[in-house]
């Protein structure tokens, strides 16, 4: 009886060493706007994917205070996943390993524009118009707000550091259009929906009276939506498992499932790869970031 005791005992301990702990998983969110509504649309992403799996994997949200950090965080294997800005996903690629996976859609279309704005009050009708007046930024590692409004300029052979009275980097695209409208500078660099000034963050994140008050004078050549990328190592170890997850991202789509245009005004999500990005590579170099 005893023997039969401990055998029943080890077979326990067998089926308990059996069963195995969810997988892990870390997810990035680029800090575009107000950390406290972004975090909550990043935990509601979260809590999808962990009902999608029927808890075999645990998901944990991680928003930085400025871009760069995503970068660090996966180059330091402390990511798995991340919602990475195209100009963020390209660094990410070279300096950390990051894979693409999907990219995003809004209103039927896989691009989106970089604008610069003003108020409509203002004066300016034109980019020459900004001569020796101020302008923000949005982030060095902003593709709307920073590397394809400045490669623009570039090209039309104008040099930004010496065009511009002040520069300044207000760190994301609310604060942005917020320093647009209340006369902080005269222009900002910031992110369209469309070419046609009809929607950007300025009709995002302003109430409908203020939008009004501003307008586009300059848009970019398209640019490829921002990624859902995946750490290289993770996809090595997991590679299904990655695949699963996008494939659960791909299943979220508008007007059915919100989650994406509660997160950065995605309807949905399409799969994606790394030469879709050789448009941002090249807006860098001429740009002047990469040499």
């Amino acid at each position: 009886m005893k023997r039969f005791m401990l055998f029943l005992l080890a077979l326990l301990g067998l089926g308990l060493g059996l069963a195995q702990a969810p997988v892990k998983v870390r997810i990035g969110f680029n800090p575009t706007q107000n950390s406290d509504q972004l975090k909550a649309a990043a935990q509601a992403i979260a809590d999808y994917i962990e009902k999608e799996f029927r808890g075999t994997v645990e998901v944990e949200i991680f928003v930085p205070t400025e871009y760069r950090g995503l970068i660090e965080a996966m180059r330091a294997g402390k990511l798995e996943f991340a919602f990475f800005p195209p100009d963020g996903y390209v660094l990410a690629h070279r300096e950390a390993g990051a894979e693409v996976l999907l990219k995003s859609v809004r209103n039927g279309s896989p691009y989106y524009w970089s604008a610069i704005i003003v108020r409509k009050d203002s004066g300016i009708k034109k980019i020459e118009d900004l001569e020796g007046k101020t302008i923000a930024w949005v982030d060095p590692l902003s593709a709307a707000g920073y590397v394809f409004p400045r490669a623009a300029l570039v090209s039309r052979g104008i040099n930004p550091d010496t065009f511009f009275a002040k520069q300044v980097f207000a760190g994301k695209h609310d604060a942005a259009v917020l320093a647009v409208l209340n006369k902080s500078v005269d222009a900002a660099a910031t992110f369209a929906n469309d070419d046609k000034n009809k929607s950007g963050a300025w009709t995002q994140f302003l109430k409908p009276e203020e939008a009004r008050q501003i307008t586009a004078i300059f848009y970019s050549k398209p640019i490829p939506g921002d990624t859902f990328s995946v750490a290289k190592e993770f996809f090595s170890k997991y590679p299904n498992l990655a695949k699963g997850i996008a494939a659960a991202i791909q299943r979220c789509q508008a007007p059915k499932c919100t989650l994406l245009q509660n997160l950065y005004r995605i309807d949905y999500m399409v799969p994606a790869k790394d030469s879709d990005y050789d448009v941002v590579r090249e807006a860098r170099r001429i740009s002047g970031q990469d040499k």
